[in-house]
This record gives C-alpha cells, structure tokens and sequence, in this order.
C-alpha cells in the first residue's frame, strides 16, 4: 500500500476483525416450532403424553387445564 500520508490519509487496518467473526460464528439456537398456534420458542417441546411439539398455552388447552 503507497504511503499516502503527505495527502492527510492515515493507514488503516482493514476490517478483517468483522470478516472473521462471521466466519467463526457459531449457529444460532434453533427453537422448534408449536404445531397448534405456529409459536417458536424455548417454551415449545414434545409434553407428556403429546407427540407433537406444543407451546406451555396449547399444551394446557389440549390436555383441558384451563
């Protein structure tokens, strides 16, 4: 890179810093998805007695508990 410095242009680093943490960047957390309302979140598993991913409102609506 030419010394561009009699210009007023001071060297820079370039961004590899932002370039690499993309790069190493683990995945996101992938919640699963309630069967009945559509809701994703960590609320959503597989409850007693249901096959089906349900979040905690459509699990007790199912089993009657509200």
């Amino acid at each position: 890179m030419p010394d561009l410095s009699a210009f007023g242009i001071e060297p820079q680093d370039p961004p590899a810093a932002a370039e690499s943490d993309d790069d190493d960047e683990e995945p996101s957390v992938q919640w699963p998805e309630c069967v009945d309302c559509g809701y994703v979140g960590r609320e959503v598993t597989g409850r007693l007695n249901q096959s089906v991913p349900l979040c905690t409102a459509c699990f007790a609506d199912r089993e009657g508990l509200l």
